[in-house]
């Protein structure tokens, strides 16, 4: 019960289902007229017969922050399980029982900053001895950060070494001090190294990564090549990193919002959280008028309000909401959704016993730098293998513009293919061709910054459409 998964029985009459505590592997379902549809593909959802309405408040956050919160999604209709529960489904009556929710406990008692460094040490080592790899090995990605190094050194230092390690590159205009890095701390483990390059085709990956995250996430379509490269070596073991930094490296702290969120300031914080992103003006000029009212900054403002409400009196309220909402909905999607074809995905850093330590923590020690003490005190070998630094270069320019203009000329073709996105209600269609052709054409076009929200729109649009024979 210590691990990531989704379960049903089905005796032909009633309908059991269970999920992991936190809810991080997907179940989408939908309850309506006498029917239960659930699945880890949204698709398959969408296929029964209720009214396919969209949620939008769930989406006037998302079109902002690129999450959906608790277990929406983008429609009214459908949902995701919540952490923890077991469904019970007979003869068109439902009951759903919480069996858990994350750590319940008063914060940790450790004496000092040394203390928590060994406390996590001993709990890590533990979650990692706790998932032995099956016989046939298992792979490692590898990058320049903490999350993976932190895996891989105790791994080897229970004697489990992974068949081979792997770092892929982002797109550019990340540079490849990732690789470098990784490549070094390899070597140095005495370790077999393999690197990946970037999705040929960046259309092609944001397609793929929109069916992959079930139109609930963005941003990851790099890690499509880290799937290719795992399926072409057929490997079935791979451990994940989800949720380290988060935990443990101060990556979702601030005193400011913290203290917003304690004094019950939930409207305020809201407004905070959905500026950062600047979408407001991308939302305003590139989606139609009447799907912008519906959508509007107040609604999303009401709706993330009330979730930051529900993690108010957790031990560490901030980083509560950013688990349960960024991490479980958005990031939990790339090793269950992305890498779903890996047979076996373990996740250390959601042992029970460590989770309930690190959520629990005083938050200062995170802020201190716990996670890169507990691995250099771990593991003193490799202490001078630096990790990624903030500051990088970026590749060739003329590689850079070459690789975003013919993703743009993809795209136009798509679009030209399929002539039904220019009646969207989602996309202003003529704005996005627009935006192509320049990119198309221009000496230098940067990212193209606007091609997964809006590829995304027509996709999901079309998805409905498919499954009402329109």
């Amino acid at each position: 019960m210590d691990g990531i998964f989704g379960r049903w029985e089905w005796d032909g009459k009633t309908l059991v289902v269970e999920n992991d505590r936190y809810g991080m592997y997907p179940l989408f379902y939908s309850m309506w007229g006498g029917e239960i549809r659930i699945s880890p593909s949204i698709r398959h959802v969408l296929d029964g017969s209720f009214p396919k309405t969209l949620d939008f408040a769930a989406l006037a956050v998302f079109q902002r922050m690129g999450i959906f919160l608790g277990n929406d999604t983008p429609f009214e209709h459908v949902q995701v399980l919540p952490p923890g529960v077991r469904l019970v489904w007979s003869d068109a009556k439902s009951s759903l029982e919480s069996r858990c929710f994350g750590a319940s406990g008063a914060p940790v008692k450790v004496r000092d900053f040394d203390e928590a460094v060994d406390q996590y040490a001993h709990l890590f080592a533990q979650a990692i001895s706790r998932r032995p790899p099956p016989a046939e090995g298992f792979d490692l990605a590898l990058s320049g950060g903490r999350d993976s190094r932190h895996i891989f050194l105790e791994l080897l230092d229970q004697g489990r070494s992974p068949r081979r390690t792997v770092t892929v590159q982002g797109y550019p205009p990340i540079a490849g001090e990732d690789r470098m890095i990784a490549r070094q701390l390899a070597q140095a483990a005495g370790q077999q190294h393999d690197e990946v390059e970037y999705p040929s085709s960046y259309f092609e990956a944001t397609l793929q990564d929109i069916e992959l995250t079930e139109f609930c996430a963005s941003g990851h379509t790099w890690l499509n090549a880290l799937a290719g490269y795992f399926e072409s070596r057929g490997t079935q073991c791979i451990y994940d990193g989800i949720a380290g930094d988060v935990l443990s490296a101060a990556h979702a702290q601030s005193q400011a919002k913290q203290e917003l969120l304690l004094s019950g300031q939930t409207s305020q914080l809201a407004n905070e959280l959905l500026g950062e992103s600047g979408n407001e003006d991308f939302i305003h000029a590139c989606l139609p008028s009447e799907f912008t009212k519906r959508i509007s900054r107040s609604l999303a403002v009401d709706r993330l309000a009330r979730e930051l409400e529900k993690h108010r009196t957790t031990s560490n309220p901030f980083l509560s909401f950013v688990f349960w909402n960024r991490t479980r909905r958005n990031i939990g999607l790339v090793p269950f959704g992305i890498l779903r074809d890996v047979a076996t995905v373990f996740c250390p850093y959601l042992d029970h016993d460590l989770f309930d330590f690190l959520m629990s923590l005083e938050p200062a020690y995170a802020s201190q730098g716990l996670h890169d003490e507990t691995i250099r005190r771990s593991y003193p070998d490799y202490a001078e293998v630096p990790y990624e630094g903030r500051s990088t270069t970026a590749p060739g320019r003329r590689e850079l513009d070459r690789y975003y203009r013919k993703a743009a000329r993809e795209t136009l073709v798509y679009l030209a293919r399929n002539p039904g996105f220019m009646r969207s209600s989602l996309v202003r269609t003529t704005r996005f061709s627009a935006l192509l052709a320049r990119s198309a054409v221009v000496r230098h076009p940067g990212k193209l910054w606007y091609l997964h929200p809006l590829l995304r729109g027509l996709v999901l649009e079309q998805a409905v459409g498919e499954v009402q024979g329109l």
